[in-house]
């Protein structure tokens, strides 16, 4: 004879584990869409470049919108240095949660990885790609005392004084894209390395170093006496800053594939849901007609994608930078 006090307690906690196994579903869904309500505390963009450049400029550009969109703060950290390996540094120790961007670029991801025995970090396990952001304008400038008009004129005055001129190299992209170039043309030049493209420009005003992949900051420094000329553009397209420097496929050289880069990336580990809300997000910020003209300003040109496109990138370019920095010696670091 069954026992009438233990029959209720079964049917009782039948009736629980039957509710509990209804509501799990209904809990994994709130979960979900609790994580994609991005943002829901104020963001960090942690940056490699110092406050007041181009990169910081249209960061807080980008910034102020996100603010407006979301009703939420989203805070500019600039963490320069090391080429980017700081920042990323920093990005890589922040709480997978969606809140902690990471506006990277080439330096940090595409050339540290290719000069540094162990840089601390691997772009392709240890980050969540999000989007595309821009690319960086670099133009060639070159000295008066180099004869001609365009790109090709120079080339060859320097291909029959071999070792007589030096280029400035303030940073990857410059010492890179040169190598490149001067590979490619089979060019002797020397270079000459800086901290940044500020400290360049007094030696190349003086004629010390005739030639530098400059950016749009520094230009009209260097052409405001007219000793400087740029002969080309480091873009697949023509810049609508300086539509009449032509790039360097235009100028009839082989198209150099470093590419200087910007995008954005989260620490490994973040749920696929908020990653995906918060490149959303960016890429429709990204869009914004308001965010043109400060960018244009700065020389950058602004370009969107999907996560799997900002993927192939950086995949791309850690091979297109090995194969720079092989060409200009660049020698391993610890």
């Amino acid at each position: 004879m069954s026992n009438p006090i233990h029959t209720p307690s079964i049917h009782r906690r039948q009736l629980l584990l039957g509710a509990s196994a209804a509501l799990l579903p209904g809990l994994a869904t709130a979960q979900t869409t609790a994580q994609a309500a991005w943002p829901g505390k104020p963001v960090r963009i942690i940056t490699s470049f110092a406050a007041g450049g181009a990169t910081d400029v249209i960061a807080r550009s980008l910034a102020g919108l996100l603010q407006a969109s979301t009703k939420q703060t989203f805070n500019v950290d600039p963490r320069p240095g090391a080429d980017g390996a700081l920042a990323a540094m920093e990005a890589l120790r922040a709480p997978a949660d969606g809140h902690h961007l990471f506006l990277v670029t080439a330096s940090a991801f595409s050339y540290v990885p290719n000069v540094r025995r162990n840089p601390g970090y691997n772009p392709v396990k240890d980050f969540v790609p999000l989007t595309r952001f821009m690319t960086y304008a670099f133009y060639l400038m070159v000295h008066e005392s180099l004869p001609g008009k365009t790109l090709a004129d120079v080339l060859a005055h320097i291909k029959g004084k071999p070792g007589q001129y030096s280029y400035a190299s303030p940073h990857s992209t410059a010492l890179l894209a040169t190598a490149q170039l001067a590979s490619s043309a089979g060019l002797d030049l020397v270079s000459a390395p800086y901290k940044g493209e500020a400290q360049a420009v007094p030696d190349l005003i003086g004629g010390r170093v005739q030639l530098m992949w400059a950016s749009p900051a520094v230009m009209p420094a260097l052409a405001k006496d007219g000793k400087f000329r740029p002969v080309a553009v480091l873009l697949p397209e023509r810049s609508a800053a300086f539509p009449d420097v032509p790039t360097i496929a235009e100028a009839g050289q082989p198209l150099v594939n470093v590419v200087p880069w910007g995008g954005f990336v989260l620490p490994g580990g973040t749920p696929p849901d908020v990653a995906a809300a918060v490149g959303k997000t960016l890429r429709e910020a990204i869009a914004h007609p308001d965010l043109k003209a400060p960018a244009e300003k700065a020389g950058l040109t602004l370009q969107a994608s999907s996560a799997d496109d900002m993927a192939k990138l950086i995949q791309s370019q850690i091979g297109a930078f090995a194969q720079a920095v092989k060409q200009a010696k660049v020698p391993l670091e610890n």
